[in-house]
Formats: C-alpha cells, sequence, structure tokens
C-alpha cells in the first residue's frame, strides 16, 4: 500500500525552511502587531492603535536642551511601547547606557529589551517612578519623555505620575509630552509649571503636538 506523503515530506527543503521561518515571524508578531494587540487588551494605557511616527520620536527629542545632553544623569523615557521614540532619542545622541526606558506591559518590556541591549528598561508603573529609580540610587534625572496617554489617565494617577516625574527633574529641566489634542496634555496650573507648545506633527497618524512642561522657579 503506498502512503500518502504528508505535507511536511512533501515540501522542499527551501520551501520548508520559509514556511517555518514565516510561523516564527507570526508567533513572535511584528512590532505594530504586537502594540494593536496589546491596545486591544488596554486601550486606555496605550491611547493609540498605532505606534508614534519618526517624526513624531524626532520631534520629542529635539525638545531634550543641550544640559541635559550633556548631563551624567539618565534621561527617563515613560511608556516605552514598540521602541519608536526610544529609536529617536537614541539617534539623537543619547548614549544607550543613559537612557532608561519604563514600561509597564511585559511584553512590550521584553520587546524592547531585545531592540535595544545596551538600555535600561523597567517593567513597572510610572506613577511609581520615583521608587524605582532610587532602587538603583537614582534621585536625579537629566530630562523624562513621556509617551504615556495623560488625558485618559484618572486625575489622581495622573498627578502621581506628575508628581514622580517632578520629584526627579531640577528645575528647568523638562518633562516632554505628546498629545492629539489641540489643549495642553494635562494642566500646568495644578502643578505649578511652565507649559509649552514647542512642535506639531502633521505627518503622524493621528496628528500631534508636543509640549514641555518645567518647574516654575
Amino acid at each position: 500500500m503506498t502512503l500518502k506523503p504528508t505535507l511536511k515530506s512533501s515540501l522542499s527543503p527551501i520551501r520548508r525552511d520559509r514556511l517555518q521561518a514565516a510561523a516564527s515571524r507570526l508567533k513572535r508578531g511584528n512590532s505594530a502587531t504586537l502594540f494593536f494587540l496589546q491596545w486591544l487588551r488596554a486601550p486606555g494605557r496605550m491611547g493609540a492603535v498605532v505606534p508614534s511616527s519618526r517624526r513624531l520620536a524626532d520631534a520629542m527629542a529635539r525638545q531634550i536642551p543641550p544640559e541635559a545632553r550633556q548631563d551624567s544623569a539618565p534621561v527617563i523615557e515613560l511608556g516605552g511601547g514598540t521602541g519608536s521614540i526610544t529609536r529617536g532619542i537614541l539617534d539623537a545622541g543619547i548614549p544607550s547606557h543613559r537612557l532608561i526606558v519604563l514600561e509597564r506591559d511585559p511584553r512590550l518590556a521584553d520587546l524592547l529589551s531585545q531592540r535595544f541591549p545596551g538600555i535600561t528598561v523597567l517593567c513597572g508603573d510610572a506613577q511609581n517612578l520615583q521608587t524605582l529609580l532610587a532602587e538603583r540610587d537614582i534621585t536625579r534625572v537629566a530630562a523624562v519623555v513621556s509617551g504615556l496617554p495623560l488625558l485618559l489617565f484618572p486625575e489622581q494617577a495622573r498627578c502621581r505620575v506628575v508628581d514622580a516625574c517632578f520629584g526627579v527633574l531640577p528645575v528647568g529641566r523638562p518633562l516632554i509630552q505628546f498629545t492629539y489634542g489641540f489643549a495642553a496634555p494635562l494642566p500646568p496650573h495644578e502643578h505649578l509649571l511652565h507649559a509649552r507648545r514647542v512642535a506639531r506633527v502633521f505627518r503622524n497618524v493621528p496628528p500631534a503636538f508636543v509640549w514641555t512642561f518645567k518647574k516654575a522657579g
């Protein structure tokens, strides 16, 4: 009796390797797919269905002031996601050993560690930023770049995040934040901050605005 060949045995080695590679990619998922899946799980945490564009990432990284670039203290990124803004910060000249990225989602945190092996990735909540940094003997940072959807946060959670940022930011150093609306992404009067809209990125989906917030001297 002649046995019917299985699919695996009937494929050429080259075609079989291609199928296995495709299956591996599907299993891992590319960064945009993973971002979208995480958004489906928790849209209030993600804020957008696609990662930030390169133009938005570059616009945010440009707001890191020269004194912060020359500082020895770390630059903090909140909500690293799949690494769009992370890449922009590194390309702007911040050394990887000075960049600390905080990401709440474990899968995204793992992805960031794989994509950027030289940076420090912390898996945790931005509300606990000071505690997470204190565990590493860090009490001062050069700048904070935030990809968090602060407008979607409950008021108390948003206030805790902002207070945690300015608990480690010196006077004059910025919290850099983007938003999809025209209004400021957080009420500066609640925290006695100077707020300034510094960039518009229309070639982002959706169009975005970049703001800086600094402690009042």
